[in-house]
């Protein structure tokens, strides 16, 4: 069984919080948090920084892990570690590989489509 570390951020903008689609064709379809894989040798951090700059165009100050959460699947064992980001008030994220994004209010993420795997960040951040 394969294991899988994953940095995915937690983006706040005006009481509402990012989330994106999975691009088309990467299964499972649904809406994440934005983030991915972290490579050999490389922190949560930096993989972040690199994902969100790779996948939407964004440059952004990383903070610190609020909440991590493994999780399995028929094929994989993975562990994401949400971490909190800033990016400027004017940025806008720019969907380089097809997928879709919304800024969305905390309480809406029970029923967006969440991904499994997010959806314990979904009820912490709730409360």
């Amino acid at each position: 069984m394969k294991f899988i570390h994953v940095a995915a951020a937690v983006i706040r903008r005006n009481g509402t919080v990012l989330i994106c689609s999975r691009p088309p064709g990467k299964p499972p379809a649904g809406w994440e948090f934005p983030g991915g894989k972290i490579e050999s040798g490389e922190t949560p951090a930096e993989a972040l920084r690199r994902e969100l700059r790779e996948e939407l165009a964004l440059k952004a100050t990383i903070l610190d892990p609020i909440f991590e959460i493994t999780h399995q699947t028929e094929d994989a064992t993975i562990r994401l570690t949400f971490l909190r980001c800033l990016i400027g008030a004017a940025a806008v994220p720019v969907p380089c590989e097809g997928q879709e994004y919304r800024f969305i209010r905390p309480e809406e993420l029970r029923d967006c489509g969440l991904l499994a795997a997010d959806r314990p960040l979904a009820d912490f951040l709730v409360g």
